[in-house]
């Protein structure tokens, strides 16, 4: 499990409108030897929260609105607008952590105009209806997976309520989040669609590229840099497949999830020579309020829907200042690297996943790549898949 602690702060991103209305309760409160902790069975986390937290919760428990509960505090002793600002950043916080929900039925207003693509990832057709003053810049992150078709097999809805907006998963609610967060949860949920309802035998944390009717695999640790060196390939000519999860069916051959790759603010430098119009795209922020740009590969060209197969498997390991090599590995290292953040359906790695990881390693190129320059990085790769 993870632990975090809730912080008294005011809100972060202006006044939301919680006057008259209730949340549902997603989360359970316990106090242990002086300690109120808040726990959040979706995901499995604990949150310590102070006192002041701790009996805003037990009245929202209670079903009283949030002016209620400030005008409950003001009565106790504490100053109405200190009472206001600790209610709101408390709501704030847990509406972003999705330990509450408002209780007011949510749905599109037939007054808003309102704005709908259909994309498709991994054969799964998924529409996507936004609120017109929502759309941007959302649509434009996943433009290039939209399909035109009628009927899709998911509907999702993004509404706007209480200062937040809302996702709702065929009319049921699934997560709340700020505007800027949008694409970022969006590009969450589309993942977990295809993880929870695709046909394939393992998903890999790896990078995908395309090169002589064979898939490129790039996998590593958080910040070996799969995101950066991928779009510097894309701009070498490698034809863009996946940036963050790679799908093998069960002969070992590879779909990839081509959503556009979410770079962080310190490579945006990097991808200057790369990605020249990088810094033209709108910021969006993660959960963690951290700074991205998608890069949407310019010249995207759908793969066929047919599995390729793997041709090379390359782990990254960045060393600073250190001398760029492309060094042959052994299965067994190759193994542990694929198996480095792999997701099975239904949780558990099966006999059949560890036979297609088997298959795929033997029949493709392994190595480890050590580099420190992108460009080291860019020209070893190229050479190795000519």
């Amino acid at each position: 499990m993870n632990q975090h602690e809730a912080i008294d702060r005011s809100a972060a991103s202006g006044p939301a409108d919680h006057s008259s209305g209730t949340f549902v309760i997603q989360g359970r409160l316990a106090r242990v030897r002086g300690q109120n902790l808040l726990f959040s069975p979706p995901q499995q986390a604990i949150f310590a929260v102070n006192d002041t937290a701790a009996d805003i919760w037990r009245s929202l428990e209670e079903g009283m609105p949030p002016q209620a509960i400030s005008a409950e505090m003001a009565r106790s002793g504490v100053d109405r607008l200190e009472a206001n600002r600790h209610v709101e950043a408390a709501l704030g916080d847990w509406q972003r952590l999705n330990l509450i929900r408002p209780c007011a039925p949510l749905s599109a207003s037939s007054a808003q105009k309102a704005v709908s693509q259909v994309v498709s990832v991994a054969g799964l057709n998924i529409r996507i209806v936004y609120p017109a003053a929502c759309a941007f810049p959302a649509t434009t992150v996943f433009q290039h997976l939209e399909v035109k078709r009628e009927t899709a097999d998911v509907l999702l809805e993004v509404v706007g309520h209480g200062g937040r907006v809302h996702l709702l998963r065929d009319g049921e609610w699934i997560l709340s989040c700020s505007l800027d967060e949008l694409p970022v949860m969006l590009k969450g949920q589309l993942l977990t669609e295809v993880l929870d309802h695709g046909a394939y035998e393992l998903a890999l944390h790896a990078a995908a590229l395309f090169r002589n009717e064979h898939i490129v695999l790039l996998c590593g640790n958080p910040g070996a840099g799969k995101t950066t060196l991928t779009l510097a390939l894309v701009h070498a000519g490698f034809g863009f497949v996946a940036d963050d999860v790679t799908l093998l069916d069960s002969t070992g051959h590879g779909v990839g999830l081509p959503f556009a790759p979410a770079v962080k603010a310190g490579a945006w430098p990097l991808l200057a020579e790369y990605c020249p119009d990088l810094g033209a795209v709108p910021v969006c922020r993660r959960p963690d309020r951290k700074r991205v740009r998608f890069a949407v590969p310019k010249a995207f060209v759908p793969l066929p829907p047919a599995p390729l197969p793997i041709g090379c498997v390359v782990l990254l390991r960045r060393r600073r200042d250190s001398k760029a090599s492309l060094e042959p590995i052994d299965p067994a290292h190759a193994l542990r690297g694929l198996l480095n953040g792999a997701l099975a359906p239904g949780g558990g790695l099966s006999g059949t996943a560890f036979d297609v990881l088997v298959q795929l390693i033997g029949s493709a190129q392994t190595y480890c790549l050590t580099y420190s320059r992108l460009d080291d990085a860019v020209q070893l790769i190229t050479e190795a898949c000519r």
